[in-house]
This record gives C-alpha cells, sequence and structure tokens, in this order.
C-alpha cells in the first residue's frame, strides 16, 4: 500500500500563515501601512466554490480574481482544524485539534471539538498555543472578535478565540456597525469576525441548492458594503476555513456493525471524508489498515497513523500530539463518504454537503484583500 495520499498541487501558502500575518500589519512603522486591521472567515466557502458560483458572488469572485489568491486550508480540511490555523498560527499537528472528532490519549474518551469536552480535558491545555488574540494584546493592541452570541464560554471558543474581547452578533448588518464602530474605537487594532452561514446551508441542503446561493449573496453584499466603508489606514482579508462538495446517498458508505473488522475498533472518530479509527490493544494496524482498505476498495485511501506522520500529512506533528491521530484513517476519495452503524447519527447521515479529505474543492481557500489599507 502506497504512503502517500494523492499527489495535489496545494497552494503555496496556508490558513496558518494568516493571522500572525495580520497581526504584523498591526504593528507595521511603515508609512501608510495599515494600523486597523481584520479577517472576515466565511466558514465553508471554498475557492473553487466561488469560482464555479461567481454569478452568486459578483463582489468576492472580482476581488479575488483581481488581487486574491489561494491557500492551504491544511487537513483535515474541516472547520475544528483549521479556524485554530487562522488563530495561531499553527498547523493541525502543532495546535492538536486533528479533525472534528479525535480520542484523548489520556483517558480514552472522544474529544468532540465543537461540543462540550469530556472531564478531565480543558481548552487551555488540550490546545495550548497563543492564538491572535493573545499575542495582540501582549503587544498592546486591542484584539476583538464577532461571532454568533452561542459561541461564547464553549470549549471550542475558548481554544480558538483565546483573548479577544467576544461580542456576539446575530445577522450581517450587526457584523458591519460592530466592526466599524471598532474600527472607530481605536487607534489600532485587529478584529475577526466569523460567518457559519454558506457552511450551515451547504451541510444542509448541498452547495449546488438555492439555500446555499441564497447564503453566498448575502455574505457578498455584506462583503461589497464593508469595503465602502473601510478608511485608509484600514484593511480586512476574507478567507474561509474549508471548501465543500456534494456527497449522492449512493456515495454514502455505511460499515456494517457486524462486519468482522468492527469488532478490532475500539473507537470510531473522525467525520466521514476523514475517519479516524483508534483499535484495540494487540491489533496490528498495518495489517489491518490493508484488510480495511481491501474491504472499502475503491473510494478511500487508508493510511496509518505510522505513514501519515511519514509522509507528513498533518505538517509537523508535535510528539504529544501523534496519539490523537488514529491507528489507522481513512480518507475519502471522490465524493465518497463513510459511517459506523454503530455511531452514525441520522442528521450526519443526513448532510448534503460535506468536507475533511483531500480534494481541491476541499483544501483550497480564498485569501481576499478588501481594500490595501494604504492611504
Amino acid at each position: 500500500m502506497a504512503t502517500m495520499l494523492p499527489a495535489s498541487s496545494r497552494p503555496p501558502r496556508s490558513l496558518a500563515d494568516t493571522g500572525e500575518n495580520l497581526i504584523s500589519q498591526v504593528t507595521d512603522p511603515s508609512p501608510g501601512a495599515a494600523r486597523k486591521v481584520a479577517v472576515v472567515v466565511i466558514d465553508g466557502l471554498g475557492s473553487q466554490q466561488l469560482v464555479a458560483h461567481s454569478g452568486h458572488a459578483r463582489f468576492l469572485h472580482r476581488r479575488f480574481q483581481d488581487s486574491g489568491e489561494e491557500r492551504y486550508s491544511g487537513l483535515p480540511s474541516t472547520t475544528a482544524s483549521a479556524l485554530v490555523s487562522i488563530t495561531t498560527g499553527a498547523t493541525p499537528g502543532q495546535h492538536g485539534l486533528l479533525g472534528y472528532q479525535v480520542r484523548d490519549p489520556e483517558s480514552g474518551h472522544l474529544v468532540n471539538h465543537l461540543k462540550p469536552f469530556p472531564a478531565g480535558v480543558t481548552a487551555s491545555t488540550w490546545q495550548p498555543v497563543p492564538t491572535v488574540f493573545e499575542q495582540a494584546t501582549e503587544r498592546g493592541i486591542p484584539a476583538r472578535a464577532l461571532c454568533e452570541e452561542r459561541f461564547r464560554g464553549t470549549d471550542f471558543t475558548e481554544a480558538t478565540l483565546r483573548g479577544a474581547d467576544l461580542r456576539g452578533v446575530g445577522k450581517l448588518p450587526e457584523h458591519l456597525h460592530q466592526l466599524r464602530s471598532f474600527f472607530d474605537e481605536v487607534d489600532a487594532g485587529f478584529a475577526y469576525v466569523y460567518w457559519p452561514a454558506v457552511d450551515r446551508m451547504g451541510h444542509q441542503h448541498g452547495v449546488d441548492s438555492d439555500q446555499w446561493r441564497d447564503a453566498v449573496e448575502a455574505v457578498d453584499a455584506f462583503c461589497a458594503e464593508l469595503a465602502g466603508v473601510l478608511t485608509p489606514g484600514e484593511a480586512v482579508t476574507v478567507t474561509a476555513d474549508h471548501g465543500m462538495l456534494d456527497v449522492a446517498d449512493a456515495e454514502r458508505f455505511v460499515f456494517s456493525a457486524s462486519h468482522p473488522l468492527r469488532a478490532d475498533v475500539a473507537l470510531w472518530a473522525g467525520e466521514p471524508r476523514c475517519v479516524h479509527l483508534y483499535l484495540h490493544e494487540g491489533v496490528e494496524s498495518g495489517r489491518w489498515a490493508e484488510m480495511f482498505q481491501e474491504t472499502l476498495g475503491h473510494g478511500f485511501r487508508v493510511r496509518t497513523r505510522t505513514q501519515l506522520l511519514g509522509a507528513g500529512v498533518f505538517g509537523a506533528v508535535l510528539p504529544e500530539n501523534e496519539p490523537r491521530i488514529g491507528d489507522v484513517v481513512a480518507f475519502a476519495e471522490g465524493r465518497s463518504s463513510l459511517y459506523d452503524e454503530q455511531t452514525a447519527s441520522s442528521s450526519s447521515l443526513a448532510m448534503r454537503g460535506q468536507h475533511g479529505s483531500f480534494s481541491d474543492a476541499e483544501i483550497r481557500v480564498p485569501h481576499i484583500p478588501l481594500n490595501d489599507g494604504g492611504s
């Protein structure tokens, strides 16, 4: 079994370059440099979707074509990993959030990064890398995060936005007002704006749905209005955490609870397009991975943790984070997805749009300056 995932022409820069690059603008002493900087993260709007649906995102597509670039989301191409890369400047292997769900090596418990962490797992120790908000405040730079109120106080927010002055904001016009007010309040500052509606509509209805297109049109109009209220010395960059593709019912593979290989799995984690499998003690991962690959056939790339570490799939991985990776990981190819009959929820099985794997539709995201920040 080959050790590498299929070669993909990845953009030279990644989401891990984003936050620190923007903070450095605020501290740049050069004449005309922007002192008020923000990043707008549109969850789920990959660059391929932006180009394919350019008629519904005319403003962002034009800016993307004129002055934007593509960046690499990192693997897994999922919110839990990518948002932390944006706000820490670290790759998943460094910050440790290596997927939607992973196993805590100490307790053996499942850590779902978007739900409350299990007892004994605290956000500050699970993800100890300083955030850009902490870095900003250490330099005397006000740092604010704008997101839905429901995210306040969650473990994932603590891991991702630690150090930020968080403001709970609902609708897009409120985000515009809050960001404009923040820029008016400070002489220099860094802001983070997070908008989840595009991803939400993609999961529920698919990338090629009216609901998804409506969500894209709304955030495109917001970005156009935002660009129009920026003044000299202010700079805003629009990006995304990952892209997305639609998975048809026929491409959903549900692994039988009665299959002999399932008895070797102590914990099924990850997500349908990047599944982390933790095997019972004594099960040899190399041979098991080969049998699992033979069982799944085309549509998935099955690799052991050792193979993935050797190939640098998750970037440089800190030794303490290595056991968080599954003993075996199955990446979906094409438009496939993989579910566990024992644990799959009805809502997960119903998801139309998905992400997590290595296709260009998932890993390529836009990086779009709304202005140059200068005078």
